[in-house]
């Protein structure tokens, strides 16, 4: 699913004649709804897209008359509708990944008492595509589409790439810490990802969040192309290294082969 030729791709797309600019400014107001507030006015997206404010008016208005957003008439300020939301649902839905993997992600979470994603990398991040939580959690545990650092929450996906690859990502990414057990150098980073290419899976402790033990795996198809990675999350007290090694590695393990074998 991922290659670097599809990125060197995009780039060229960026350069050629037919590129619309204006469009992409368009999804770049749309996209910003993502950067963590929920509502937004005119001046909130001036400053944090760097589009100028009649630009920013008039895409506002366009978004609004299409029915992806909707304007509070009395702050003036803009929200995401559940239209937009249409738009996961079909490619979800038609997503041959997401068919193949659910029911083996289902067993998955059976057998390891705790909750199972399904992420692909998407650019310097990871994008969960299938979230099938164990026990009631915070509401963005729970949904698809959120997506994360793959500096920090992709090594298995980044363990399949050329190295220049990973490079090129990890040099591009915000390399921030999320908590105080984020590692964000490039050194450590790719000493990180050298032993998940060398072990098969990724065990990461607190990394994206407080009290997380993350395991994930990537998925490959029989040509070996990268397509995904499956991740078990649970209560980094609960579990040892060793005791995760032993119970839930096999089980992330089993499930990304299933599913590549599927593919």
């Amino acid at each position: 699913m991922y290659s670097s030729t599809m990125c060197s791709e995009k780039e060229k797309k960026k350069k050629s004649a037919l590129f619309v600019s204006s469009l992409e400014k368009g999804m770049i107001i749309l996209e910003a709804f993502n950067q963590g507030r929920a509502v937004l006015g005119l001046s909130d997206l001036v400053s944090l897209t760097g589009i100028n404010r009649s630009a920013v008016q008039r895409f506002l208005h366009t978004w609004e008359a299409l029915g992806y957003l909707e304007k509070d008439p009395v702050s003036k300020q803009c929200k995401l509708t559940p239209k937009i939301m249409t738009l996961g649902y079909s490619y979800l839905k038609s997503e041959r990944l997401v068919e193949i993997a659910t029911p083996f992600l289902l067993e998955a979470r059976k057998r390891a008492k705790n909750s199972i994603y399904l992420g692909v990398l998407d650019g310097d991040s990871v994008v969960y595509l299938l979230r099938f939580p164990q026990r009631l959690m915070v509401i963005e545990g729970t949904l698809p589409g959120r997506a994360v650092p793959a500096f920090c929450g992709g090594r298995a996906l980044l363990s399949c790439l050329p190295e220049q690859d990973v490079v090129d990502i990890l040099q591009k990414s915000h390399r921030i810490a999320i908590t105080p057990h984020t590692i964000v150098g490039m050194k450590n980073n790719m000493q990180e990802i050298a032993k998940v290419k060398e072990n098969g899976y990724c065990i990461s402790r607190q990394e994206q969040v407080m009290g997380e033990l993350a395991i994930s795996a990537p998925i490959c198809d029989s040509q070996g192309t990268l397509q995904a990675a499956v991740y078990i999350s649970a209560r980094s007290n609960d579990w040892s290294t060793e005791e995760a090694q032993k119970t839930l590695v096999p089980i992330v393990l089993e499930t990304a082969s299933h599913i590549g074998q599927a593919l």
